[in-house]
């Protein structure tokens, strides 16, 4: 960068531009003395915290040396880049606007300071000079809070995009695939990702949408840890990449893979389309970390499967005398668990040598020697009992948890699932017994790990859409509010029309995600019940679902007397939801049929439409969250498939219940059953 000395005008007073250049250290550490005290500022080191701020001091002393010189320019992608670093680690738009006013604040009380000290009579030149820096950091709160704005609303959509990506699939291959669309659609002048995961020292290609790109650049990025661009690509340019961006996948100190978007048309990427990207790499990550909890969670429960096998086949060959010792021998010493058998007097007459690497001893030295002579004594008091008892009683002990130490580990202390079993001989009597020993100290803190992981979910899930209840409640009326106003162009009505149904249908989706939240974490969805008739309540929900669905037959046939004690408006929402759902699995010209019943001490809804019938394998897990419903439908229902859990845990929030019956003959039917009068837990 060109060097600039201080020019002087009348009264020896320093030119505002030469001001911010011969003092920008001392301006720098002014405004990061000020600035600190914004609460987000707090978490940012000093290079973070500056990022480009003294390359944004140097564009504006250029730009004000043009009242002087006449030249006159922009400050071109500096506010942008400001405003989306402050995005990319979380900061709100308040205080990125409160920085650059602190930052002019600063310029001016400084430059004051400095000009009373030395007086000026160039009083006009010296105003020309700050309106052409408050110009300019006006420009620069314009640019920062516009693309502030653009790009968190483009985060917002692409993360929800993601989001949808994810439900409803457990295979990581096509999640990937579908994760990959997702970027390629919501970045400009994007045409090719690439995802790499780590397999064993390498970097392999998982998925790939349009040119697959190497993993050498790959490497370099992974081996760095951070993001890293290269600008017209010589290295890519025979497959036509122009442009290339990666990303690290980093979970704690572990990199996971490696990211990369190339581009066939731009020689270089928007600082928004390169945030954006990071973000959702990010979001990937999490996604793909959640992945592999589940995979170890699968693999805790076949090996709990493989020990029951086990047992199971060791108990065949103890009722099955005339198995021979040989043939047990070979079972013993290839199990991948701890075996042994003991005599009345506990002597070992078998073990394998799993257990023996446990007590850290040969075979040689616990065959042939008692419980107590090969275990410590705290650990034989434990296990000699038990023991005994099964000798005495003829009857097995399942899955004790023992804690014993681990000569494997280092003599530290393991749980164990221990089981014991009879041995019985020609005259049933009880000849040997049999102990089982797994190590269940990993399985048990990987159970640990998915509950916390699971309860984080579920939190983070009630805490987000709880945070964006009120913003999408602004954008709700704002848009109502301007659909109402004569004022808007009839070209802008259809776009204003879809606001306000993605909006309204985000509003849907978030009260379910707080309903589920409640459902899960708060002990059931709250109810508060009063006096009320049902009869009049499903009239007027039909009601309106008759005038979201002109067309559409609905009747309700209804004798004897409704009046109880319930929540209307959770009630309201169970109706809304099985007469939506009966809608929307039904062909056009048949119609939905509401009937109640009175029994006396309860009441009972049934919601029926004459759509095709539920797959019997899907009726078991119907009321599950996240499912949705495989079977044709004229209209596609879209949402987190949240509103059959919702409406089964608000019943039983009434002490009712909710059941489903579906065949080709009858159709399919929800049948809601609640007692008159609520009572509620104390």
């Amino acid at each position: 960068m060109a060097t600039h000395e201080p020019v002087t005008e009348a009264e020896g007073r320093i030119r505002l531009c030469d001001f911010i250049r011969a003092q920008r250290t001392v301006i720098l550490e002014d405004w990061e003395h000020a600035v600190r005290r914004l609460p987000c500022a707090r978490q940012l080191d000093s290079p973070h915290l500056l990022n480009h701020l003294p390359l944004l001091l140097d564009r504006v002393a250029s730009l004000v040396e043009g009242v002087h010189t006449g030249e006159r320019g922009s400050l071109e992608e500096l506010p942008e880049i400001h405003a989306l670093q402050r995005l990319d680690v979380g900061v709100d738009l308040e205080q990125v606007t409160n920085e650059l006013a602190l930052l002019r604040a600063c310029v001016l009380r400084l430059y004051g300071r400095y000009v009373r000290g030395r007086g000026a009579d160039d009083v006009e030149l010296l105003l020309r000079e700050v309106e052409r820096f408050n110009t300019l950091f006006d420009e620069a709160v314009s640019t920062a809070v516009s693309r502030y704005t653009r790009a968190r609303d483009r985060l917002l959509v692409a993360l929800d995009r993601i989001s949808e990506a994810a439900l409803g699939t457990e295979a990581l291959d096509t999640f990937l695939e579908r994760l990959l669309r997702v970027v390629l659609e919501t970045t400009e002048a994007v045409d090719s990702v690439t995802l790499l995961l780590r397999e064993g020292d390498a970097l392999r290609v998982r998925a790939s949408v349009g040119l697959e790109m190497g993993a050498g650049f790959a490497e370099k990025i992974a081996a760095e840890r951070r993001p890293w661009e290269v600008r017209s690509a010589q290295l890519f340019q025979e497959r036509g990449t122009r442009a290339l961006y990666g990303v690290p996948l980093i979970a704690g100190d572990e990199v996971l893979g490696v990211a990369l978007m190339g581009s066939t048309t731009a020689f270089e990427f928007s600082n928004e389309d390169k945030l954006l990207f990071r973000v959702m790499v990010g979001r990937a990550t999490a996604l793909l970390v959640q992945t592999r909890l589940a995979t170890r969670e699968r693999e805790a429960r076949e090996e709990m499967r493989t020990r029951d096998d086990l047992l199971r086949l060791f108990n065949a060959e103890a009722e099955r005398q005339s198995e021979t010792l040989a043939l047990l021998d070979s079972l013993l010493s290839t199990a991948p668990i701890g075996l042994s058998f003991v005599d009345r007097q506990l002597r070992y007459v078998r073990l394998n040598r799993m257990l023996a690497d446990i007590h850290g001893l040969a075979m040689e030295q616990a065959l042939g020697h008692t419980v107590r002579e090969v275990l410590p004594e705290e650990e034989a008091n434990l296990l000699a009992p038990l023991l005994r008892q099964v000798f005495q009683t003829g009857e097995p002990l399942r899955d004790e948890e023992l804690t014993l130490s681990s000569q494997v580990d280092a003599g530290r202390p393991h749980h164990f699932l221990v089981s014991i079993y009879p041995v019985l001989d020609a005259w049933d009597e009880v000849h040997w017994v049999g102990t089982v020993v797994v190590d269940i100290t990993e399985r048990q803190r990987t159970e640990e790990e998915l509950r916390r992981a699971a309860e984080f979910r579920e939190r983070f899930l009630g805490i987000v859409s709880h945070d964006l209840r009120n913003p999408l409640n602004a954008i709700l009326l704002s848009a109502t509010t301007l659909m109402c106003s004569e004022e808007l162009p009839a070209r802008h009505l259809k776009a204003v029309r879809r606001v306000v149904t993605s909006a309204e249908r985000m509003a849907r989706m978030i009260g379910e995600l707080l309903d589920f939240t409640r459902g899960r974490l708060g002990g059931g969805i709250p109810v508060s019940p009063q006096p009320m008739n049902l009869r009049h309540l499903v009239r007027h929900v039909m009601e309106e679902l008759e005038a979201g669905h002109p067309g559409r037959e609905l009747h309700l046939d209804a004798e004897g007397d409704f009046l109880g004690t319930w929540d209307p408006d959770r009630l309201a929402q169970v109706v809304g939801n099985l007469g939506k759902n009966a809608l929307d699995y039904s062909p056009e010209g048949t119609p939905v049929r509401f009937t109640l019943h009175d029994e006396g001490d309860s009441v009972v809804l049934e919601v029926n439409n004459g759509g095709a019938p539920i797959p019997a394998e899907q009726l078991a897990t119907i009321f599950e969250p996240f499912r949705r419903l495989t079977r044709a439908s004229p209209h596609p229902a879209s949402g987190l498939g949240l509103g059959l859990y919702i409406v089964e845990q608000i019943v039983r929030g009434h002490g009712g219940t909710l059941s489903v019956r579906s065949s080709a003959e009858e159709g399919t039917t929800f049948a809601v059953r609640l007692p008159r009068h609520v009572v509620l837990a104390a």
